[in-house]
């Protein structure tokens, strides 16, 4: 019993003991007010189409299921109470109102709740499109102008405990020994057995050799993954001796990626494409690796596909904007507003009516110089077509000496080479080069992509295209906000690939959900309001 003060007649009394029966029950119906955001959920999701859903039920053995929609109902509000363990959604559904509301008094185990998320991964992108088609129907969204955009969530996995290879090596050599050990033994173990012969296959391996054998094969797998890895970090000039690749033990399909917030961690790259008018999701993915760039294509060729519509422009930042990704969007007919990624000059000095003369000795501490290499800049000099040579700071030329096909991740493209002409004794190749003392004088390529990439940077530095283009920081950040500050989704529950892409399916379409039921409480707000007025 607790303990009260004296004066117990002061303290408010309530209004009826907790064993006493009511007289008139009140039922979940009442207890739900009309403008409860749960309704609305509840009045959307009932007007979709979930014969999908309900062909993978067997239909004919077990108990009657629950129907697949309740499940989803659940998952989705719970995401946007920014709740998401199964754990936490069975008490939800076992304690508050609004989800026995939601759920019409039936409990929910937290292993149903969790194998349910796991499963249904391409139906719910079934709801996620008949919901945006649900949007574009109530015109609060249009798929004309587009904006795509990443981020990074962290996977279910720990920064330190890491596979390299030179650990993998290590380990992969101890099991060797082991099975040799084994083996050793297993054959002793035939010769006594042919004694007392018990009907076993001979070629039947013990239960503890074959996992053995199991376990070594997964990480015969990650070590030439890892070497791959080491192999690319080497092409792009990382020491892999003293930065090796790095596979999370946990969750090998995510990658040691930089935070946002700061430092590594094993991180997934997810992604989003968003329309421009109310800033709902249209399409939505998770991609290992810093690898955006290369999906941005088929992404809106599939956006194409699924929905009908002619898409006229797309914006993204600087990371997309690819000689590849420009030139397909520019066959494609559609905008591509993206600002390329280089060094920014104002007034640069290098563009002078001559570039056979010197850039003036006042001017050349303007010259843009690149971050990395702490040298001039590719834009310190001019490139003159009609002729095929560039032209340095110094007035002198670069000759077109061969052409090379390299692989890049985006495909093979076509680079030619360019060499000085005359760089030995230039007073400037301290500032143009790294080694001035080279043989061979300063080095500079173009691919094939040159002409494409000089037309869309003349396109980005027109005004009016600037302007549209700061549209860009509100559509496209603004879900990645929302959903890592009001849905916590800033690290992934599910392990792997497969999972992680199931989860941000999830949470994509709660953010659309939500944005769905707000706008249309603002639209029946704005008819009752209209009716009252004409009333």
């Amino acid at each position: 019993m607790s303990k009260k003060s004296v004066n117990g007649a002061y303290w408010q009394k309530p209004p009826a003991k907790r064993d006493q029966l009511v007289l008139i029950p009140v039922s979940l119906e009442e207890k739900i007010p009309d403008g409860h955001p749960v309704r609305m959920i509840d009045e959307i999701l009932d007007t979709f189409d979930w014969s999908e859903w309900e062909k993978t039920y067997h239909r004919r053995i077990g108990q009657p299921p629950i129907h697949p929609s309740v499940l989803c109902k659940v998952l989705l509000f719970a995401m946007i109470r920014r709740i998401r363990s199964s754990r936490s959604i069975e008490y939800e559904i076992e304690h508050s109102v609004d989800f026995m509301w939601l759920v019409s008094g039936r409990t929910i185990d937290h292993s149903t709740i969790s194998d349910f998320r796991r499963s249904f991964k391409q139906q719910l992108k079934g709801i996620h499109q008949q919901m945006i088609r649900y949007a574009i129907k109530l015109g609060v969204a249009k798929l004309s102008e587009l904006c795509v955009d990443g981020t990074r969530v962290r996977a279910n996995a720990s920064r330190h405990k890491t596979w390299t290879a030179e650990r993998l090596e290590k380990l992969l050599k101890e099991l060797d020994e082991q099975i040799e050990k084994a083996m050793a033994e297993l054959e002793t173990n035939d010769s006594v057995d042919e004694l007392f012969d018990d009907g076993t296959r001979a070629d039947k391996l013990p239960p503890e050799l074959a996992n053995i054998k199991d376990r070594r094969a997964k990480l015969a797998e990650l070590l030439e993954q890892t070497q791959e890895m080491d192999r690319r970090r080497k092409a792009d000039g990382i020491d892999p001796k003293k930065n090796p690749a790095q596979l999370p033990k946990s969750d090998t399909d995510a990658r040691i990626l930089p935070n946002k917030e700061g430092g590594y961690a094993p991180n997934y790259t997810p992604l989003t494409v968003n329309e421009m008018t109310n800033g709902f999701i249209i399409d939505a993915d998770v991609l290992i690796g810093n690898v955006e760039h290369l999906h941005v294509v088929t992404t809106v060729d599939t956006i194409g596909d699924t929905y009908g519509f002619d898409i006229r422009t797309l914006m993204a930042d600087s990371a997309f904007a690819t000689g590849p990704n420009i030139a397909a969007l520019e066959n494609r007919g559609i905008e591509f507003l993206s600002p390329l990624s280089e060094v920014e000059c104002e007034n640069n000095p290098a563009r002078r009516d001559d570039p056979s003369a010197p850039v003036a000795s006042d001017e050349v501490a303007r010259l843009p110089v690149n971050l990395q290499s702490k040298t001039f800049d590719r834009k310190a000099f001019v490139y003159d077509a009609e002729v095929d040579k560039f032209y340095c700071p110094a007035g002198k030329t670069l000759s077109r000496e061969s052409q090379e096909t390299r692989q890049t991740a985006s495909g093979p493209v076509l680079k030619i080479v360019y060499f000085g002409d005359d760089c030995e004794g230039c007073e400037l190749a301290p500032q143009c080069r790294k080694n001035p003392n080279g043989e061979k004088g300063r080095k500079l390529t173009r691919d094939e992509h040159e002409e494409v990439r000089a037309r869309h940077s003349q396109r980005m530095s027109e005004p009016k295209t600037f302007e549209r283009y700061k549209q860009r920081q509100h559509f496209g950040e603004m879900p990645f906000a929302v959903m890592k500050a009001c849905f916590d989704m800033r690290r992934f529950l599910l392990r792997g690939h497969e999972g992680a892409r199931a989860e941000w399916q999830w949470c994509c379409t709660a953010f659309n959900l939500k944005k769905l039921v707000t706008l249309m409480a603002a639209l029946r707000a704005k008819q009752e309001k209209m009716v009252a007025v004409e009333t």
